[in-house]
């Protein structure tokens, strides 16, 4: 919860505190992740991705797109379409809620269709 307190606190600091951040275009996708298959059902990052996707809507972002509960190919293809409209875009914001996991320094973010061994 701590963490996503500071990431609302920088996110506004970012959002309302630019004199000319309105004239940017600014993007963000947010996801999600609940209802895994091997998991017991997270409650809260649903209802988190729900929160921080309308109060990027009402910061003024010109595209937020709330994905929930995506499996692999479905994150993929978020992941893949954001990235084609951060592009033409003077802001991108990605936030994510749901498992995670580092390996060897690298982290990952997992899907709900996961199959971890």
């Amino acid at each position: 919860m701590g963490a996503i307190r500071i990431f609302l606190f920088l996110l506004a600091i970012c959002c309302f505190g630019c004199g000319g951040a309105h004239a940017e275009k600014r993007v963000a996708l947010v996801i999600g992740n609940s209802a895994y298959k091997i998991a017991q059902r997270l409650a809260n990052p649903v209802n988190d991705a729900s929160l921080v996707g309308n109060m990027l809507k009402k910061a003024g972002f010109d595209q937020v797109d709330v994905k929930l509960d995506l499996n692999a190919a479905e994150m993929r293809r978020a992941l893949r379409d954001f990235g084609g409209r951060t592009r033409e875009a003077d802001v991108a914001v990605v936030y994510y809620a749901g498992h995670g996991i580092e390996l060897d320094g690298t982290n990952y973010l997992i899907p709900t269709d996961a199959t971890l061994e």
